[in-house]
């Protein structure tokens, strides 16, 4: 069963800091565009959404990039 309740703006702003905060990033610099918290953050809002392949994942972020 799918609830369809929203999280608020503080559950989302909360989620976000303490992937800022408690979430190491074991990638390597060399290539590193973006932080893990923004790649994490997107991939979740993109699954919302429905977007379920990495092609649809990408397109996703790449159109709300700004």
């Amino acid at each position: 069963m799918v609830s369809n309740i929203s999280p608020t703006q503080e559950q989302v702003d909360n989620f976000v800091e303490l992937l800022k905060h408690d979430l190491p990033d074991p990638r390597d610099n060399r290539g590193k565009r973006h932080s893990l918290v923004f790649v994490i953050v997107a991939f979740v809002l993109a699954t919302l959404v429905g977007r379920q392949t990495v092609s649809g994942v990408h397109r996703f972020i790449c159109n709300r990039l700004d």
